[in-house]
């Protein structure tokens, strides 16, 4: 998320930043891995679905943010996080005079997006000006990632960020998550704490990748500081429930398995090397496979999927299937594709999120900076003689 300086207010952007990131280090990585091929059975297709753009709208003072995980709560209610947001009056669209927070949430009621009702949440400061909703920690700031609800409590994975002296002016200085106990609660009496602050010498923050609850293990999927490279980790679900994250295990390749932090002599393995920042991991029973959605390059760019029996793999070929209707605006950014499996009124719900290089234009445009919405879809592949 970039801070463009404006006449009013400073407005943010994160897609350029990683996309300067990636050129600052010599360019966007090819693939080193060997790749699967993606199955000529199967076809994932998508839509545009304007009634459920309608749910990110809902609140006048809520003029848009980056990301967009969501968590299944149970009982038709879903957790949103979104990072960098700006918060109005409630007046007017006018982007130029809202405050910017660096995270905010929204808590969503019915299953289906075209239907429901969300409400969206952040703290206030002792002056009444928006706040974000996890606050900032001495001179750290948070994006949230992604999370879990495990029976009764809540773990949400955030991403920390501190001003750091290079070009960027900030830096990924490692991940943390949060253990909520009474996630019914309303947000504001929501009781949380840290479970595990990780700021050694991995640098890849979990959680960005989506999170995942398989065969009594927790996966949370996360990318190096320049969101090229994907990686995994695990814990035992009970552990993780408990708030006990003190050992994950990493991926480490087909070789060497898994291992525990404490373990590694070494990075653990990239399960791919052409990976976005945000991306979504979640396992598919349609197609008995692991769906990994993401967005293909920066910029004016389509989204893509691939697939794994496996949540480490081995992956197959990252493969386009949704061409943005953004694509066409000159300055574009897409970007945090990821999918949201428990959500109902179509088969796969998909988001993305968009912004752009100019300010001005993004102040003007409101169609710009609130999460869009696919209807997605399997279908059996076309074959060509």
């Amino acid at each position: 998320m970039y801070r463009f300086s404006l006449t009013v207010k400073r407005i943010c952007c994160r897609p350029c930043v990683l996309l300067l990131a990636l050129l600052l280090v010599g360019g966007i990585v090819a693939c080193e891995q060997p790749i699967g091929k993606q199955p000529s059975t199967v076809h994932l297709s998508a839509r545009p679905w304007p009634a459920a753009d309608g749910l990110f709208h809902q609140d006048p003072r809520w003029l848009g943010a980056d990301d967009a995980h969501s968590v299944d709560l149970g009982k038709g209610r879903a957790l949103w996080l979104f990072g960098d947001t700006l918060i109005g009056a409630g007046t007017s669209n006018d982007r130029s005079r809202a405050h910017l927070i660096r995270n905010s949430i929204g808590i969503q009621t019915g299953s289906d997006p075209a239907a429901a009702s969300m409400a969206f949440f952040w703290r206030q400061t002792a002056a009444q000006t928006p706040a974000s909703f996890f606050p900032e920690s001495e001179k750290t700031w948070f994006w949230p990632g992604d999370g879990i609800r495990v029976g009764n409590r809540l773990l949400v994975f955030l991403t920390m960020i501190a001003p750091f002296e290079n070009d960027l002016g900030f830096a990924v200085t490692g991940w943390c998550a949060r253990l909520i106990d009474n996630p019914d609660a309303p947000p504001e009496r929501w009781q949380s704490v840290d479970v595990r602050k990780n700021s050694g010498r991995l640098l890849i923050a979990l959680g960005t990748g989506g999170v995942v609850h398989r065969k009594g293990y927790l996966y949370a999927y996360g990318t190096n500081q320049g969101g090229n490279q994907a990686y995994l980790a695990r814990w035992k679900a009970d552990l993780a429930c408990a708030g006990d994250l003190r050992e994950p295990e990493w991926w480490c390749g087909a070789g060497l398995g898994w291992k525990k932090e404490s373990q590694m002599d070494s990075r653990p393995a990239a399960l791919f090397t052409d990976a976005q920042a945000e991306f979504g991991v979640h396992f598919e029973p349609r197609i008995n496979q692991f769906v990994q959605i993401q967005t293909i390059g920066f910029g004016a760019a389509d989204l893509g999927w691939r697939i794994a029996p496996r949540p480490e793999g081995p992956w197959g070929q990252l493969t386009g299937f949704y061409s943005p209707q953004e694509v066409s605006i000159p300055g574009v950014l897409i970007y945090a594709a990821k999918s949201h499996p428990f959500l109902t009124g179509v088969v796969l719900v998909i988001t993305y999120a968009t912004n752009h290089i100019d300010p001005k234009r993004l102040n003007d445009d409101s169609a710009l900076y609130y999460p869009r919405v696919l209807q997605g879809s399997f279908e059996p592949a076309r074959v060509f003689d």
